[in-house]
């Protein structure tokens, strides 16, 4: 008799088309040690790299210190905060979002789908696709530092800022944070669903 384990892996490698199928890598392949080394890497990629190359565009007591980390900006905000830096800071704020803040998307994205997909692996079929929903925060965040960086040219260039430009980096930053919000509720439930499903194996024993 086939074990629901193997039953399951059989199931996620039946799914067809290239979302299915990254999603049911996922599922596969993820567990608690590859969670908690993608972890490590998204912790240590933070503190050592991301806030040493976020430092080369800092200024103390700046009025805005930074954009992305709020629910969207306004193009009031986005002008004080390259208003405020040299070009010198600016083009290091360029390869800030270019260069680290995409990859820091990539590492911490591909860590919440790896949680997702441990916490969710023994309900694949009931949920689908839902390990993959993390990519949509860094689908979102990837468009706001292609924006930001569009911005930060143009005030380069000639000192001003396109307010429609400015529109679209603060949309994708907000929903780069509704998807956040609703990656961390969707971890939430994985986790109560594995308590549950815990106590009710040891209820049963």
């Amino acid at each position: 008799m086939m074990s629901s384990k193997s039953t399951n892996n059989l199931n996620l490698k039946k799914r067809s088309g290239p979302l299915s199928r990254a999603s049911s890598f996922f599922y596969t392949k993820s567990n608690l040690i590859t969670a908690l080394l993608a972890t490590a890497i998204f912790v240590g990629y933070l503190v050592f790299v991301l806030t040493g190359k976020g430092a080369a565009f800092a200024v103390a007591n700046s009025a805005v210190k930074s954009l992305g980390t709020s629910l969207g900006f306004g193009q009031a905000e986005i002008f004080a905060f390259l208003s405020e830096r040299s070009d010198q800071m600016i083009a290091a704020y360029i390869n800030f979002n270019q260069v680290w803040d995409t990859l820091f998307g990539l590492i911490y994205g591909v860590m919440y789908v790896v949680w997702v997909s441990v916490l969710f692996k023994s309900h694949s079929q009931r949920f689908g696709n839902l390990n993959l929903l993390p990519l949509g925060q860094v689908f979102f965040d990837w468009l706001e530092n292609f924006s930001l960086v569009a911005l930060s040219n143009q005030y380069l260039a000639d000192g001003t800022i396109s307010s429609s430009t400015a529109l679209l980096a603060s949309s994708f930053s907000a929903m780069k944070w509704v998807f956040s919000i609703v990656v961390y509720g969707v971890i939430l439930v994985g986790i109560v669903m594995q308590v549950v499903g815990a106590l009710k194996r040891r209820s049963n024993r």
